[in-house]
């Protein structure tokens, strides 16, 4: 498991600088991203409670802590808020006191926790700025030790199933604290709980409950700072928090909402508390400041933290570097398992003698159906989600019923959080680049009578028509020939005349037959990456799209290029030398007809777009154009030049095809009326690499600079930037 592996980012340094001065905070992103892990590598620097609340049959791990979970959320009276309160306050009580009392018997038992020498205020005055400096290493050294002493009993030996016996014996001793202390308080029916003398009473014994425990881990507070980030000494972690604001149902309140009150009562003292989940209800864990009924969130002293989206990505993944690797690593499955979120990879590695490729693959399936292995409702969510994975789909989420489905999409299919503002007036998700899933996908759309087509628009369409002949030449594996691609995606008796086709251009010696030139050439994709920068399209940077078997899909037609899928020669190994592309340009306009246009072709010259630079020894290009307005269907090739001495700057082969229909694209019969319905492009550009969605006055430029570099990370190869190319750079440990 990922757990047990060594952690190989920066994701935790960042959610530590990203909390300070927030009390609490929300970590937000689908399934099997590695929130947990990075709290977990949190928790052996800072001194974290970790509380695991996952529902009974769910997959996940940690294990959840069965009775503390029930606790919480049992014997809830909807009615009664003040016994919800009365119970809240007894449980922050007593988990500050319990921790408190296994911290003091961990420090006698362990002989490598220093002790810190007895300063007195005076003393403390007293001190030079060096002097103070080496005491306030010595509390965080042993801060440290005490972390990883407290992580390792709350944590060793645990399985998927159940924690150990230390954390259980642990939470029983604060279920039955958080009892005593609610059953000694004593209720006054009718009265505001705010108004009730008990409620401060209750709230100071909180109060004082955490100041206890702050002074033993740094007893002069050597470690707080009166200006800039505050270093936290504890951290009280919820997993799968969405289950606290389940209940009660209807109320203007839940268990959440009064647990973030007393959680107040903690705000001045160095102890933090993050909410962890992926629910699609998770808006409720992070409301508007106008929707909390307490209010509380506004006050100053209560800073709003907006959801952190960061996560680990491609954190796994093997290095990936130019001249290093051939097209037959990267389509074996331990090479796909480990691309995108760590969950699929660390499974893959746990289960080490006994790995089974197929029980991957059924695994990626439950996950992306959210619990099925097979696609029965041809028109539901699970059919979005395999679209959405193989085709990068984007929405408008301006729209509120958009915003529904996005948040159930995080929830339950594995699509991307990127960024998330409070009150969720911003949300972008995206589809990460992830061969594992498409190829989950591509097994669950094929076993089905769905007709995606209709959920897709403009360029998709064209994507489409791409993605299904490549799907029905890939049967016996997952790279593809060029000459078997072509086959599967024209008809039988255009392919005949293309395999004897000469080139429109051609280089000194290279106006061979189509079949003669590209033999030995293949191709690697199971689904759409869209690009940002157009750069990307560069044969310095096309080879790395076939490491992740991807195919390129344009931004805006920039440069009369929609779709790009990089193309190479089996025998050599992948770099800039041993790639080109076949590059698609998808004309909706019946402007465009049963009638070669010259002028799209001459715009698609491969230096002129980019794909070359001067200097390059150019490979071979096949240039298409789909015409799908068109009225008149067929497949086009332009006249040879007469010239047979012409030489140029390069090799192409071009290839126009007007009309949707049978004599276009091959087997596209039965879905013709679906392929016929043409509508606008739905690709909706973000910019949040930069937190720009946020004003917070306490994210430093060193944070906020770290936290956009995870959230590019998030979207491979889509621009030239280092952290779109992780995989690609010297920086990535090997694996």
């Amino acid at each position: 498991m990922a757990w047990n592996s060594s952690f190989r980012d920066n994701t935790a340094d960042v959610l530590l600088t990203t909390i300070s001065d927030y009390p609490n905070g929300d970590i937000v992103n689908s399934s099997g991203t590695g929130k947990s892990r990075t709290v977990d590598e949190v928790a052996r620097e800072i001194l974290t409670v970790p509380m695991c609340l996952r529902e009974d049959g769910s997959q996940g791990f940690p294990p959840p802590d069965v009775a503390l979970r029930g606790w919480l959320t049992s014997a809830t009276d909807p009615n009664d808020q003040f016994a919800v309160a009365q119970r809240l306050h007894g449980f922050v009580y007593s988990l500050l006191t319990v921790t408190f009392n296994y911290l003091v018997v961990i420090e006698s038992e362990r002989h490598d926790i220093p002790t810190l020498p007895t300063l007195t205020d005076d003393d403390l005055k007293n001190l030079s700025q060096a002097e103070r400096s080496e005491q306030a290493r010595l509390v965080k050294t042993r801060q440290g030790k005490l972390a990883v002493a407290f992580h390792e009993c709350m944590t060793a030996g645990q399985s998927f199933e159940t924690p150990k016996s230390y954390r259980r014996t642990f939470f029983k001793e604060v279920i039955d604290g958080a009892t005593e202390f609610a059953r000694d308080t004593v209720q006054v029916p009718g009265l505001r709980e705010q108004s009730l003398p008990g409620y401060q009473h209750r709230g100071e014994r909180v109060t004082k409950a955490g100041i206890k425990l702050s002074r033993f881990v740094d007893p002069k507070g050597l470690l707080d700072s009166p200006k800039g980030p505050r270093h936290p000494l504890v951290i009280l972690a919820f997993d799968e928090s969405h289950i606290l604001t389940d209940t009660p149902r209807g109320k203007s309140w839940t268990i959440f909402s009064e647990l973030h009150r007393v959680l107040g009562r903690l705000v001045h003292l160095p102890i933090f508390t993050l909410f962890l989940t992926t629910a699609g209800k998770f808006h409720l864990s992070s409301p508007e400041i106008r929707s909390d009924p307490s209010r509380r969130v506004a006050n100053r002293d209560l800073p709003l933290l907006h959801p952190v989206s960061e996560i680990s990505f491609d954190d796994l993944a093997y290095p990936a570097m130019e001249d290093d690797i051939a097209l037959s690593q990267v389509v074996q499955m331990d090479w796909i398992f480990h691309l995108g979120r760590p969950l699929f990879g660390s499974h893959y590695d746990a289960l080490q003698k006994n790995r089974s490729e197929d029980e991957i693959m059924l695994f990626a399936k439950q996950k992306l159906l959210d619990g099925k292995s097979s696609l029965a409702d041809v028109n539901g969510p699970g059919t979005l989600a395999c679209l959405s994975v193989r085709f990068a789909l984007e929405s408008n989420l301006a729209d509120g019923d958009a915003r529904i489905v996005a948040r159930r999409q995080i929830e339950r299919h594995m699509r991307l959080c990127v960024a998330a503002t409070t009150g969720f007036e911003t949300l972008v998700t995206v589809a990460g680049s992830e061969p594992l899933l498409a190829e989950a996908a591509c097994e669950l759309m094929g076993g089905t009578e769905a007709n995606p087509v209709r959920h897709l628009r403009g360029e998709l369409v064209a994507a489409l028509l791409v993605m299904r002949a490549r799907d029905e030449s890939s049967v016996t594996n997952k790279w593809v020939f060029v000459i078997d691609f072509m086959k599967a995606l024209l008809p039988a008796p255009a392919y005949e005349i293309l395999k004897d086709a000469r080139p429109s251009h051609w280089r000194p010696g290279e106006s061979k037959p189509f079949e003669e030139t590209f033999s030995g050439y293949a191709m690697w994709f199971n689904h759409v990456i869209r690009i940002r920068d157009y750069d990307m399209i560069n044969i310095r940077s096309l080879w790395k799209f076939i490491t992740r078997g991807a195919m390129v899909m344009c931004a805006n037609n920039q440069r009369g290029i929609d779709i790009v899928l990089p193309i190479c020669n089996t025998s050599r190994k992948l770099s800039r030398h041993n790639v080109t592309a076949i590059l698609i340009q998808v004309k909706n306009d019946k402007a465009f007809q049963h009638q070669i246009d010259k002028m799209l072709f001459d715009g698609m010259d491969p230096f002129r777009i980019g794909l070359f630079s001067n200097g390059d020894f150019p490979l071979p290009v096949i240039r298409m154009v789909f015409a799908l307005a068109s009225n008149q269907p067929g497949v086009l090739f332009p006249a040879v030049p007469e010239r047979r001495n012409h030489v140029g700057r390069f090799t192409a082969y071009d290839i126009w095809c007007p009309g949707l229909s049978p004599e276009t694209f091959k087997d596209i019969g039965g879905d013709l009326t679906s392929y016929q319905t043409l509508l606008q492009r739905s690709l909706q550009p973000h910019d949040v690499y930069d937190l720009k969605e946020t004003k917070d006055q306490y994210l430093d430029e060193a944070t906020r600079s770290a936290r956009g570099s995870l959230r590019r990370r998030m979207e491979p190869l889509a621009d030239t930037r280092d952290e779109h190319n992780y995989s690609h750079t010297e920086t990535v440990p090997p694996a």
